[in-house]
C-alpha cells in the first residue's frame, strides 16, 4: 500500500471512530488529563497496524481494544507504589502517604544514628 493510500485509508478510519473512541476513553479513563495520551497511543497504533498490513475485519472494535489496553496499561503504571531512599543506612521506618486515590508514594526513612 503506498503512502498516499495509507494515510487517506487511516483518514477515513480516524473519520468514522474518532468520536466514539473518544467518549470511551474519557468514560473510561480514571483521570481526564490522561484521556489525550491514550487516545494519541490508540491511533499511532492503529497507524502501525496499517502500515504493517495487518488484516483488520472491524475497525472500531479493534480500535476499542487497542483503547482499553492503553487505559489498563495506564491504570496499572499509576498504581505503582514509588519508594523514595532518604538516607540508606539500617533502622529504617517507612510509612505511605496517600496523596491520591491514584497515586502512592512510599517514603522510607532510615534512621542516623552517631556512634562514640
Amino acid at each position: 500500500m503506498s503512502t498516499q493510500k495509507l494515510l487517506k485509508k487511516f483518514q477515513q478510519i480516524y473519520d468514522e471512530t474518532y468520536n466514539n473512541t473518544l467518549r470511551y476513553i474519557v468514560c473510561t479513563c480514571n483521570n481526564i488529563n490522561d484521556a489525550d495520551d491514550i487516545i494519541q497511543e490508540t491511533y499511532l497504533e492503529l497507524y502501525r497496524s496499517l502500515k504493517n498490513k495487518k488484516k483488520i475485519i472491524d475497525y472500531k472494535s479493534y480500535i476499542i481494544t487497542i483503547a482499553k489496553n492503553k487505559i489498563i496499561k495506564n491504570f496499572n503504571s499509576n498504581k505503582r507504589l514509588n519508594t523514595i531512599s532518604i538516607f540508606q543506612e539500617k533502622d529504617e521506618e517507612e510509612f505511605t502517604i496517600d496523596l491520591d486515590s491514584r497515586y502512592r508514594y512510599g517514603i522510607r526513612i532510615y534512621n542516623k544514628r552517631q556512634h562514640i
